[in-house]
C-alpha cells in the first residue's frame, strides 16, 4: 500500500506540470537577495561567493532556471534547505534548469510544510576569468511564498582565499587550483553568520592583500576595488553586465564588518620565494617563478635579520589605516573588526611582525580618527590536522575561526 500510495502521489505531481508557474526575480516580493549586485534583477547576476537568493516557500516543486558561462573556471552553486546542504553542483554553459525541491505531497494539500530554501554561489569571483557568470533567470514552482525573517545582524566579510573558501573542499593531498576546491558553506563566513542569525555578503579574492598580492603585485589589492560591484574581474562577459559599475552600498548596510586581510601581504616575503631568487629561480614551483610568469617581480625582501624592513612596516601600517578609513566612509555605523592569523607564514618573525603592525594600525586609526568602533582580533591558527586542500584551512579551522569571531563579536556587543 505504501508503494502504491507513493506512485499515486508522484503520478499526480508529474501530471500537474501545468500548475507550475514561472516567476522572474522581480516578481517575487517576498524573496531575499544576498550579495553584492547591480540594480538589475531580471536576470539577477551572482558575482561573489555566498551571493544568491533565499525564499520561504510552501510547495511541492521548486525549480531554478539560470544561465552560466565561463572560459576557464566553471561556476558552482549550493542548494540549502532549512540550513542543510542538499546540493553542491557545477553549472553547465548556457541555460540550466535545476530541480531544487521535489516533494511527495500533492499540489494544494494543506499539510505541505513551509521550507526555507537558499541557492548561493559557491565559487568566488574569478580574477583570471572575466567570463565566469551565474545569472538567475527565474524560479518555477507550484507553491506560494512567505516572508523571510529579518536577520539579527548584517555582516560584510572582506578577505582573500580564506574568505573565498579555497581549500574547504577536496582531499588534503589535492593541490590543483580549480573551481571545486572552493566552498561557501563549510566556510567561516557562513558559520559565523549562522551562529549570529545574520545575513552576510562577501568581498574576497584568492591571492590578494590589502597592499599587494602573495607574489608582491601592488595592483592586486582589495581596497582598490572596494567601491565597485566586482571590479577585479578582467574584461569579459561579467564586465559587460555591470561588474565594474559603482556599487550601491545602500543595498546592504551591515552593522558588522570583518576584514580578514594580511596573509598574502606577508606571503610576499616568504623565505622560499627569496631563496629561489638568490639561486637564480631554480625552484620551478616557487612563488618567485610564479611572480615572474605573471609579469611582476617580487620586490619585497626581508632584511639581514629576517625581518620585514622598517619602511615596509610603515607602508603596511599606513595601508591598513587607509583601508579602515575607506570602509568607515561607506559603513559609518558598523563595528569594524580586523581579523588575522588563520594561515601563518613559515617565519615566526614575520608572524609576530604582522600581528604587531596590524594591531598597531587599528589602535592608531582608532585614536587618530576618534573611532571607538574598530577592533583587532587574533584568529586561531590552522594546526596540523586542520588543513583542507591547496594547503589552506579546512573545515575544522573554519569552524574554530567562526567560534572565535562569534565570541569576539558577542563580547563587543555585551552579549552574555
Amino acid at each position: 500500500m505504501r508503494f502504491a500510495e507513493s506512485v499515486r502521489h508522484f503520478s499526480r505531481i508529474f501530471k500537474d506540470e501545468n500548475m507550475l508557474r514561472e516567476y522572474k526575480i522581480s516578481e517575487i516580493e517576498k524573496l531575499k537577495i544576498h550579495g553584492r549586485r547591480t540594480a538589475c534583477l531580471d536576470p539577477l547576476t551572482l558575482f561573489w561567493n555566498g551571493s544568491g537568493i533565499e525564499m520561504n516557500v510552501r510547495a511541492t516543486v521548486v525549480k531554478l532556471r539560470c544561465y552560466a558561462d565561463y572560459s576557464v573556471f566553471e561556476p558552482w552553486i549550493d542548494v540549502l534547505v532549512e540550513g542543510v546542504r542538499y546540493q553542491k553542483r557545477p553549472l553547465e554553459k548556457g541555460i540550466n534548469e535545476i530541480t531544487i525541491w521535489q516533494g511527495n505531497a500533492g499540489p494544494g494539500e494543506s499539510d505541505i510544510p513551509l521550507r526555507n530554501i537558499k541557492i548561493i554561489r559557491d565559487t568566488p569571483a574569478m580574477a583570471a576569468d572575466g567570463d565566469t557568470l551565474i545569472r538567475i533567470e527565474s524560479v518555477i514552482t507550484d507553491g506560494t511564498f512567505e516572508i523571510v525573517d529579518e536577520p539579527g545582524h548584517r555582516i560584510e566579510f572582506i578577505g582573500d582565499s580564506i574568505t573565498s573558501g579555497e581549500g574547504c573542499m577536496g582531499p588534503v593531498c589535492e593541490q590543483d587550483w580549480n573551481s571545486a576546491c572552493f566552498d561557501a558553506f563549510d566556510n567561516y563566513t557562513y558559520m559565523t553568520s549562522q551562529k549570529l542569525g545574520a545575513d552576510y555578503e562577501v568581498f574576497s579574492q584568492s591571492g590578494y592583500g590589502f597592499m599587494w598580492s602573495w607574489y608582491g603585485n601592488p595592483k592586486e589589492n582589495m581596497p582598490s576595488f572596494y567601491e565597485e560591484v566586482c571590479g577585479l574581474v578582467p574584461a569579459g562577459k561579467a564586465c559587460e553586465i555591470g561588474a565594474h559599475e559603482k556599487y550601491d552600498f545602500s543595498l546592504f548596510e551591515p552593522d558588522i564588518v570583518i576584514i580578514n586581510l594580511g596573509t598574502n601581504d606577508a606571503g610576499a616575503y616568504s623565505l622560499s620565494s627569496h631563496e629561489a631568487a638568490r639561486d637564480g629561480g631554480t625552484y620551478s614551483e616557487s612563488d618567485y617563478d610564479a611572480a615572474r610568469s605573471m609579469g611582476s617581480d617580487n620586490i619585497h625582501y626581508l632584511n639581514e635579520k629576517g625581518e620585514i624592513p622598517s619602511e615596509d612596516v610603515a607602508a603596511l601600517k599606513n595601508g591598513a589605516k587607509a583601508f579602515l578609513k575607506k570602509v568607515r566612509e561607506k559603513r559609518q555605523g558598523a563595528i569594524i573588526i580586523w581579523a588575522y592569523g588563520m594561515l601563518l607564514q613559515d617565519s615566526d618573525i614575520i608572524n609576530i611582525q604582522m600581528t604587531n603592525l596590524l594591531s598597531a594600525a587599528v589602535a592608531e586609526y582608532s585614536k587618530q580618527e576618534n573611532d571607538s568602533k574598530v577592533y583587532y582580533h587574533q584568529l586561531p591558527p590552522t594546526l596540523a590536522g586542520e588543513f583542507g586542500s591547496r594547503s589552506h584551512p579546512g573545515h575544522p579551522a573554519h569552524k574554530k575561526a567562526a567560534e572565535s569571531l562569534v565570541k569576539k563579536i558577542e563580547a563587543i556587543l555585551g552579549v552574555r
